[in-house]
C-alpha cells in the first residue's frame, strides 16, 4: 500500500497542460476532481445490491470526466498479482490469451508454446521471446485489438500515487472496469492533456492514465463510448464497475446503466437543465442519500456542486 502522503488528495496542488507542448497551469480544482475518482475506486466493492450515483455540476465539462476516470484507474489494483513470467507460462493452456511486458512493448496474443529445452526458456506469444526478458505475464479472457504496442511510461502522477511500484502488473492485468460515455471528440481532446504534481516536468498524459481501448491497444484500462450510439452497447459487461456519463447527451441513459457506481458530469455552461432534472427525479423517487463527506471522505472544491445517493439495483 502506498504511503498516505503520496495519495492524490484534495489538498495536492496539481497542474494541467492542454498538451505536451503547452505550458502547465496549476489549479486548486484539479486535485479534488482526481481524488473523487480515487475515493470511488477504493469504495466500489461496497456497492453490490445498491448502486451509488454521484452527480457533479461543473462550470464546464472540460477534463472533469477524464480526471475522475484517471483517479479511478489509479485507485483500482491490478486484477492479478502473480505475474512472474515463467511460473505463469508453465501453467498456460494452448491457444489461451496472454499479455506480456518487456522493456519496450506490451505484447498480447494466444499462447503457442513454451520451450524450456535451452538455458534461456523462450515463449511463442505474438512472436518469440526470451522469458527472462519479460517483466510480467498475465492471462486475459479475450484477445486484444492488436498484438503489440509501445510500453506506456509513467511519471509524476505515478510516483505521487505509488502506481509506479506495480506499473508492470497494471499493464498486463489491469482492472479494466471503467466506461466513459460522452462526445468522443471532446473526450479525446481532453485526453491529450498532461497532468503533473506541482513543478514536476515529467507529467503523465491523461491518455496514459486512462489507456482507452482502441484498435491499437495491446492492453487497456477503460472503454470510451459515444453518447450518440451508446444504446447499442447496453447492457454493459458485468466487469464494469464505474460508468461516467459526461454531459447531457449521455446522462439520458442514467436509468439504463446498471453498474455499481455511476458518475454524472453536468455542464453548467450549457443552458439545458434536463440532465439535472433527471438526476433529481431519480433521487426523489428511488434514492437514499449518501453523504460524500462522511462516507466517501470527499468534498467538492469551490465552484463545483455535488450530490450522491444510492438506488436498489
Amino acid at each position: 500500500m502506498s504511503d498516505a502522503r503520496n495519495r492524490p488528495g484534495p489538498n495536492v496542488l496539481l497542474s494541467l497542460a492542454e498538451n505536451p507542448e503547452s505550458t502547465p497551469v496549476r489549479s486548486a480544482w484539479i486535485g479534488p476532481i482526481l481524488a473523487l475518482g480515487t475515493r470511488l475506486a477504493r469504495k466500489a466493492d461496497q456497492f453490490v445490491e445498491r448502486q451509488l450515483i454521484v452527480a457533479i455540476s461543473v462550470p464546464s465539462r472540460e477534463y472533469a470526466a477524464a480526471l475522475i476516470g484517471a483517479g479511478w484507474t489509479l485507485g483500482r489494483p491490478p486484477a492479478q498479482v502473480t505475474t512472474d513470467p515463467l511460473s505463469v507460462l508453465q501453467r498456460a493452456l494452448p491457444r489461451s490469451h496472454f499479455r506480456a511486458l518487456n522493456a519496450t512493448h506490451v505484447i498480447s496474443g494466444p499462447f503457442r508454446g513454451l520451450d524450456e529445452s535451452h538455458a534461456r526458456p523462450r515463449v511463442a506469444l505474438a512472436g518469440h521471446w526470451a522469458v527472462d526478458r519479460l517483466e510480467a505475464v498475465a492471462p486475459v479472457l479475450e484477445g486484444d485489438p492488436t498484438d503489440r504496442m509501445p510500453r506506456p511510461q509513467i511519471g509524476s502522477i505515478g510516483r505521487m500515487t505509488g502506481v509506479d511500484r506495480d506499473w508492470a502488473q497494471r499493464l498486463v492485468a489491469p482492472a479494466a472496469d471503467l466506461v466513459i460515455v460522452g462526445t468522443k471528440a471532446w473526450i479525446n481532446d481532453d485526453l491529450e492533456a498532461v497532468l503533473a504534481r506541482a513543478d514536476d516536468r515529467d507529467g503523465d498524459s491523461l491518455t496514459t492514465l486512462l489507456l482507452p481501448r482502441t484498435e491499437k491497444s495491446a492492453t487497456w484500462f477503460s472503454r470510451l463510448y459515444s453518447s450518440s450510439g451508446f444504446a447499442d452497447q447496453l447492457p454493459l459487461p458485468d466487469n464494469v464497475l464505474l460508468t461516467i456519463l459526461d454531459g447531457q447527451g449521455s446522462i439520458k441513459y442514467l436509468n439504463d446503466v446498471l453498474t455499481p457506481v455511476v458518475v454524472c458530469v453536468i455542464d453548467r455552461s450549457i443552458a439545458d437543465e434536463s440532465a439535472a432534472e433527471q438526476v433529481v427525479q431519480l433521487r426523489n423517487s428511488r434514492g437514499e442519500p449518501h453523504a460524500l463527506a462522511s462516507e466517501l471522505g470527499w468534498t467538492p472544491s469551490a465552484g463545483i456542486e455535488a450530490l450522491a445517493f444510492t438506488v436498489e439495483l
